[in-house]
């Protein structure tokens, strides 16, 4: 027999289902539950929004209101009907149906009521992004930008119903298919099975062979790609210059525009009035085929070769996905000593933060850890009268591997003669349990430990100096002196990579709480899931806004930097700024 022949008897079957999945009417509930959800999701989150993030803010919302809406109603008919006929049946409580006039009247005005909302909800939630972006600096977009967003995400929600609706019309052909050949009893249990086999075949062939595969390509592309604006260093201070064990094109993008900034010694002494010594900068690139151990070994071997063991300081930092570090952080250290100074990382992939927070948080945690451990044990073996300070640093997912090379922060304090970890996610272990343990009476989004002798949390640099207080509340008395070792985690208060968390798709953040932010629009408020996916959608572009917000921390690490050395923080130093903005960032 024919493969054809054998499938004939189920092709009325396969036609059924692809009618239900696009011929079946809305469910009313689930409409209202859309609905209900697309009013809330135009409310303002931390960051203005590009049409894009409407998108998925809308297309998340939307679905979720609908599914919602959707099983709530049938469980309630579902309910109702068991009721009803345990009832006599002459019962005045059985269900009577309206006249049709009455019906239609009910669904016209229902809709036309529904309309009516959604529009106003929809125009105040644009408006509020105006408040938004000012907040962070930037232009208010145009209205094109939710008109498409919002078209885009009700399109999104329309083809996730249909992708529902095929996926349960699949379950009914299985059950038909099943039906002459198993038990009742089986039917079900074979049908639910297979149903969710095609389900995750579908999703994964989706996720991992398209959407996945094409990042994972991007990203080494990328990082392959030489910018004709960068040139290799001149200096043999810096890895990929004259006498690097490390070549140009192996260090990555990233790494590339690492050692391409920076200002030199005079640019230092200009900008100081003070002599300056040659910054040294380190950097090993990820090569194929090798191991993060002879990653960690190859910047080793750099340390050594530049001589940055007799530099008064030596500063790890920990980079993101990309092996991408904040200029303004190395520059500041470089202004701040005088050039005295060594900075070292390393590149432990070519992958974006998102892409390693989704497939592999293990590597940043390893990297963290593996470097520190052997520079470290390089300075241990030191005499105690010529070893370097060591500090350590990272941002974003660095800030998460750089603090893996710690039990905790007493282990931090005791290994360490300081550190700045910027835009910390909020499932960072050590600055969780910080923040879960703080002083009775302090902000989630700046809390106080131990009296701020040792480690502080700013969300500006005057935070570094006094407890913030919410927005209307009394100051709180100044800190007292910050005692060496100094830590800093420094957190913007609408950075949504900080706040950010599973935890938002259930509870309600003390964050939101505390109503303590100085560029949060007061509208702000946690929704079941819409929260969750809000943040989710602001986080992409979170780092292209305004120095000061969002995930962007630019001028205010000088004042840090400054705090964690031992100096003031308070000191003018716009001087040093416009020196690091216009020498020390790549241009490249």
């Amino acid at each position: 027999m024919r493969a054809g022949d054998a499938l004939r008897p189920l092709r009325p079957l396969a036609r059924a289902a692809r009618r239900a999945a696009t011929r079946v009417p809305l469910s009313a509930a689930g409409s209202l539950g859309a609905a209900g959800a697309l009013w809330i999701a135009t409310s303002p989150s931390l960051l203005p929004r590009t049409w894009w993030m409407w998108a998925i803010n809308g297309a998340a919302s939307t679905s979720c209101g609908y599914a919602v809406g959707a099983v709530g109603s049938r469980a309630l008919r579902t309910a109702l009907r068991t009721g009803l006929r345990a009832l006599p049946s002459p019962s005045p409580l059985r269900a009577r149906r309206l006249p049709r006039a009455s019906g239609h009247l009910l669904r016209w005005g229902g809709g036309t009521a529904l309309i009516a909302i959604s529009t106003v909800s929809w125009l105040r939630g644009a408006s509020r992004q105006g408040e938004i972006s000012r907040l962070v600096g930037q232009e208010p977009k145009s209205l094109a930008t939710p008109v498409v967003g919002t078209a885009a995400g009700l399109g999104i929600s329309g083809a996730l119903l249909l992708g529902v609706r095929a996926l349960t019309a699949t379950g009914r052909l299985y059950r038909a298919a099943l039906r002459p050949h198993l038990p009742p009893p089986a039917v079900g249990a074979g049908s639910a099975l297979l149903t969710a086999a095609t389900g995750a075949i579908a999703v994964d062939l989706l996720w991992r062979g398209q959407v996945l595969a094409r990042a994972m390509e991007r990203a080494e592309r990328a990082n392959m790609l030489l910018s004709p604006g960068l040139r290799p260093p001149s200096s043999p201070l810096r890895s990929g210059g004259p006498g690097s064990t490390q070549l140009w094109e192996t260090l990555g993008a990233a790494g590339r525009r690492i050692v391409a900034a920076g200002a030199s010694a005079d640019a230092i002494a200009r900008a100081t009035g003070a002599p300056a010594l040659e910054p040294i900068r380190v950097y090993a690139g990820r090569r194929t085929g090798s191991s993060l151990e002879q990653t960690v070994a190859a910047m080793l071997a750099e340390l050594d070769r530049t001589g940055a063991w007799e530099r008064e300081v030596i500063v790890l930092f920990t980079g993101t996905g990309t092996g991408w570090l904040q200029q303004w952080s190395l520059s500041a250290i470089e202004m701040l000593t005088g050039g005295n100074c060594a900075t070292a990382s390393l590149q432990y992939s070519a992958w974006s933060s998102a892409l390693n927070y989704l497939l592999d948080r293990r590597t940043p945690q390893q990297a963290g850890r593996l470097a520190f451990e052997a520079v470290r044990a390089r300075i241990d073996a030191l005499p105690a009268s010529r070893r370097p300070r060591l500090l350590v640093a990272g941002e974003s997912l660095g800030s998460f591997g750089g603090q893996a090379a710690f039990a905790d922060a007493e282990d931090m304090l005791e290994r360490t003669d300081g550190a700045v970890w910027t835009g910390t996610p909020g499932f960072t272990p050590i600055a969780g349990e910080l923040t879960r343990t703080r002083e009775r009476g302090s902000l989630q989004i700046a809390p106080v430990v131990g009296g701020g002798r040792h480690i502080r949390f700013a969300t500006a640099p005057a935070d570094l100096l006094r407890p913030l207080r919410p927005i209307g509340a009394p100051e709180a008395a100044p800190f007292g002196p910050w005692e060496a070792p100094r830590i800093a985690y420094v957190q913007h208060a609408s950075d949504p990579v900080v706040w950010w968390s599973p935890r938002l798709l259930w509870e309600k953040p003390d964050w939101l709480r505390e109503r303590a932010g100085r560029d949060v629009a007061p509208a702000v408020r946690w929704f079941p899931w819409i929260t969750f996916w809000q943040l989710a959608a602001d986080m992409p572009l979170s780092g292209e806004v305004g120095g000061g917000h969002g995930h962007s921390y630019h001028e205010e690490l000088v004042a840090v930097w400054a705090g964690v050395l031992g100096l003031d923080p308070a000191i003018d130093r716009r001087a040093m700024i416009a020196a690091i903005r216009r020498e020390g960032l790549p241009r490249g």
